[in-house]
């Protein structure tokens, strides 16, 4: 080899090297994205293979046996090893995880073997005839093995770029080729310099793989909707799902069937529904079916919710002549008591609770100290408001069960102002709304609320004639805006902070129910509620609706 051409593999090998390098090292600090530890890994292996392509160029190195046998090892391996990282990578991306399965140890075992079996060889030192009639019968299952591996790879991004709109073709076509213009450039001549040829191969994925990441989302990872849920979803479930034929005999069931009914999913496939779940007797499971059900669990006894759902071998299939039918069980036993235990506290905060205020502003009445009666009349006249705030608020919660009317938010807005404008009653209520503003909504849970926010403004104003503004607007993202304005001391800094922390404590939390109500209905309405201060003084509070 003259000097011209070793300058040129030199120089060819050195940009080859620092490119895939430097994209190695820029792919590192995106190391936290879902598919980048297979792609980084790539890029450092053909870094590796570029670095001792350079370094067996060097004048003088094939001199020295160990390490011209050492760096073409190390060439050999990864060679070898780049399909199997390939194939990692693309299972990755494609949305199959990057865990060691058996499978994949067994695949990586099979890459790694020749280039154990040649390091032992180079180790005893055997002649080279000797090293390469041995080797051959391998390397050639190698290859078609490598090959395999490459197409299978390729195969799984082909179908991604195919049907995902974020993954393009040509996203496909320049990372497949980027990967494989090594082996391509050692075969496009005939008589080629193998260094020179590899040399050239290396330079060209150092440049495509470059393209591909200042590019395209090489290590974003596009599992398939499909795929995901298949194999994820549907193990990841809390609930229990079972999969029936239609005798009623398990097909399937997933990791939380196993775990509630304590017995594992190979010995239930097969067996009748009712002899594995213990609770189903008499429970129709027909398509369509729905119900409550108390079932035997390693748990004990518990309450489920259940629905039955056709499984079609296609969508175009016949819904009354499925091939199967899944079963979903949702453990409703802590609802069902927590609702239980809030209907006995309501019931007795409604009649045992307030019958006894009762009797007690009747005794108050016989007490001769002026002072000690108006302070019993005052706490119990509070308690019964809060016990009334609380039966509006079950109400209120109830009602936005049941389904939407439509209404006029301005009729509303202007309905309840004028509901409080009243003698006994101080201020200025001033309504701003266009003539007619239609959604579907609650009448009584909005006027419920608007009475609410209005009223609380009046009552814990500081001036003697306080001012609320109420308006109303229409938004171009499909919302209404209700906003109350008032002038008054404004809402406490830790009130806020306890109803967007949404919850209270022991120390921490609000002076009654009023703003909770208003929070829980508009959210029961799916919207949103917004507590702010006024300027210079007073709170804002704004309320969206979607229409």
């Amino acid at each position: 080899m003259d000097l011209i051409t070793t300058l040129s593999v030199l120089v060819l090998n050195a940009l080859a090297s620092a490119l895939l390098a430097w994209r190695t090292w820029t792919a590192y600090q995106s190391r936290e994205q879902p598919s980048a530890t297979p792609f980084i890994f790539l890029l450092a292996t053909l870094t590796l293979w570029a670095i001792c392509s350079l370094g067996s160029e060097v004048p003088g190195v094939s001199t020295v046996g160990p390490l011209s046998s050492a760096l073409d090892l190390v060439q050999l391996g990864a060679s070898l090893i780049v399909p199997g990282i390939w194939t990692i990578y693309s299972l990755t991306y494609t949305g199959r995880g990057t865990g060691l399965t058996t499978k994949r140890i067994v695949l990586l075992a099979g890459i790694a073997l020749p280039v154990v079996i040649s390091g032992i060889y180079i180790a005893l030192g055997p002649s080279e005839t000797e090293l390469e009639r041995t080797l051959a019968p391998l390397i050639g299952w190698e290859i078609l093995y490598l090959f395999a591996l490459f197409l299978y790879g390729t195969y799984l991004l082909v179908g991604l770029g195919g049907s995902h709109p974020r993954v393009s073709n040509t996203q496909v076509a320049v990372l497949t080729t980027g990967i494989a213009a090594p082996y391509l450039a050692v075969m496009a001549d005939a008589t080629p310099d193998y260094v020179t040829n590899t040399t050239a191969g290396l330079l060209l994925s150092g440049v495509l793989l470059s393209v591909a990441v200042r590019r395209y989302p090489v290590m974003t990872g596009f599992p398939k909707a499909d795929y995901v849920a298949r194999t994820r979803v549907v193990e990841t479930l809390q609930e229990v799902l079972v999969v029936l034929d239609w005798d009623d005999h398990i097909l399937d069931v997933n990791e939380a069937t196993a775990e509630l009914f304590d017995r594992a999913a190979e010995t239930m496939i097969g067996e009748p529904i009712r002899s594995v779940v213990d609770g189903l007797d008499g429970t129709e499971l027909h398509t369509g079916a729905t119900g409550t059900v108390a079932l035997r669990t390693s748990k004990g006894r518990r309450q489920f919710q259940f629905s039955v759902s056709a499984v079609n071998e296609t969508e175009t299939d016949d819904e009354s002549d499925p091939v199967a039918r899944t079963v979903l069980f949702r453990d409703i036993t802590d609802r069902q008591t927590r609702e239980q235990r809030l209907a006995v506290l309501n019931r007795t905060l409604r009649h045992n609770v307030r019958n006894n205020l009762d009797v007690v502003l009747a005794y108050a009445d016989r007490i001769d100290d002026e002072e000690l009666q108006n302070g019993i009349r005052e706490s119990t006249t509070d308690l019964l408001e809060l016990s009334k705030k609380v039966r509006d608020a079950q109400a209120v919660m109830t009602e936005t069960t049941e389904s939407p009317e439509p209404i006029d938010l301005s009729d509303v807005v202007s309905t309840v102002a004028d509901g409080l404008r009243t003698d006994d009653r101080p201020g200025n209520i001033s309504v701003e709304c266009p003539d007619e503003v239609l959604i579907s909504s609650h009448r009584s849970v909005i006027r419920q609320v608007l009475q609410e926010l209005v009223g609380n403004s009046l009552e814990h104003a500081s001036a003697d004639s306080p001012h609320v503004e109420i308006s109303v607007r229409e938004t171009s993202d499909g919302t209404v805006e209700i906003t109350i304005a008032d002038d008054g001391p404004g809402l406490p800094e830790r009130e806020r902070e306890i109803l967007a922390a949404g919850t209270e404590t022991q120390l921490k939390h609000a002076q009654g129910i009023g703003l909770w109500f208003v929070n829980w209905a508009i959210t029961q309405l799916g919207g949103t509620v917004q507590f702010r201060e006024n300027d210079p003084e007073g709170s804002i509070v704004t309320i969206r609706l979607y229409r």
